[in-house]
């Protein structure tokens, strides 16, 4: 395997942090986007964190990358709600 191969293997692997995806996420809560374009960034962000939390079951951080899941579902919800 060359370098490059090891690099995108490795790389394909690694998640964003909790801290890293929550931050996109209270980023996303406060841009001024269609309903659409919205829902579509939560989409893809939710489907990062759910494969992130995933691929670290097992382990402390799962704990939080599931909390973290919990709080997206309950925030977006609220806000759905409300506009």
């Amino acid at each position: 395997m060359n370098h490059f191969a090891k690099s995108m293997s490795v790389h394909s692997q690694m998640h964003r942090s909790v801290e890293e995806l929550s931050f996109a996420f209270v980023v996303l809560l406060n841009q001024p986007l269609a309903r659409l374009e919205a829902a579509n960034r939560f989409e893809r962000l939710w489907n990062e964190t759910n494969e992130a939390a995933s691929a670290s079951l097992g382990t402390e951080r799962a704990v939080s990358y599931i909390a973290l899941l919990k709080d997206m579902d309950t925030r977006w919800r609220r806000l759905r709600v409300l506009s």
